[in-house]
């Protein structure tokens, strides 16, 4: 029932101002990325016969097998620029959540002045934050690739469908849980860092003590999140 609420309690309209201001960083962000992209993947693709056809519905792994074949050199600035666009996306992402979780946590009126001058004063605190929480990630990813590992070496597995397919779903599950628990911590961090100023190992901590003794009110809220996001995509695919 707590978890509820919360879900419910979050839908209110301080909210609406914030997630905007998101939505703003978000879009322009993911357009100017798209485009610059575009650009650099059209002449890295050169003369190719499916390089004509990018926007169209040909799959990027056949996109990056075609500039491999015919322009090899090219793939080096490809991953390159996409490293370069996946840390720019980080740093922006950490630059709108200080604001974000600053004026909620606060509870300021969330106008776009003190959303910019949140996001200013806390960017700091909040790379921090995301640096500790790579810790919190790295322990997210070991339990699956272990237990991936270990099915590789369990022969029964690999031969039969019906167990392989299980331990698939099982595997799916679990990583699924994983990055749902690693999501939470790295969320709590941030709130226990601005709302209590404890560093940023402190507040790693006690979002991760916080995060297990409330699992199953994160859990409904989760769940809860997850199917206003199915929702919103069948409505958007109907529309």
């Amino acid at each position: 029932m707590k978890g509820i609420m919360a879900f419910l309690r979050g839908l209110g309209l301080k909210n609406v101002r914030p997630s905007w201001y998101a939505w703003f960083f978000n879009f322009f962000f993911s357009l100017s990325i798209y485009f610059g992209y575009y650009r650099v993947f059209s002449q890295a693709a050169g003369d190719t016969k499916i390089a004509a056809d990018i926007a169209g519905e040909i799959g990027i792994f056949t996109f990056l097998g075609e500039i491999a074949n015919h322009y090899g050199s090219s793939l080096a600035l490809v991953f390159s620029l996409t490293i370069a666009g996946a840390v720019l996306y980080f740093l922006v992402s950490i630059f709108a959540a200080g604001g974000i979780f600053s004026v909620l946590v606060g509870d300021e009126r969330p106008s776009l002045s003190n959303l910019i001058a949140s996001s200013v004063e806390n960017f700091s605190p909040m790379l921090k934050i995301f640096l500790a929480n790579l810790l919190n990630w790295a322990a997210a990813l070991a339990i699956p690739l272990i237990l991936l590992s270990i099915y590789a070496n369990i022969e029964p597995l690999t031969v039969n469908e019906t167990a392989l397919q299980l331990s698939i779903y099982f595997w799916f599950g679990l990583t699924l849980l994983a990055l749902v628990i690693s999501t939470a911590i790295y969320d709590f961090s941030r709130i226990f860092k601005l709302k209590e100023g404890l560093n940023v190992f402190s507040a790693l901590k006690k979002a991760v003590i916080f995060t297990f003794s409330n699992k199953w009110n994160l859990s409904v809220i989760f769940l809860a999140y997850a199917v206003s996001l199915v929702m919103f995509g069948l409505i958007y695919m109907v529309i």
